[in-house]
């Protein structure tokens, strides 16, 4: 998969302004739409997440 790097602001969490984004999609609410961008930290961050996240999920725990 491609990723396609553009200057722009990060809206996933440190709010950065004129830094390297990557689209991650649409925000669409109450018939508006606006693009989803995210810096290279922030999207870190979020993948470090859900790979916590899946990890949880693939435990196996046993009974007592």
């Amino acid at each position: 998969m491609e990723r396609y790097w553009t200057t722009g602001d990060c809206w996933l969490g440190c709010e950065r302004t004129g830094v390297q984004v990557l689209w991650l999609g649409p925000i669409q609410w109450d018939g508006w739409t606006a693009p989803f961008m995210a810096c290279a930290p922030c999207l870190d961050r979020l993948l470090a997440q859900a790979r916590a996240h899946w990890l949880r999920g693939l435990r196996v725990t046993t009974a007592s």
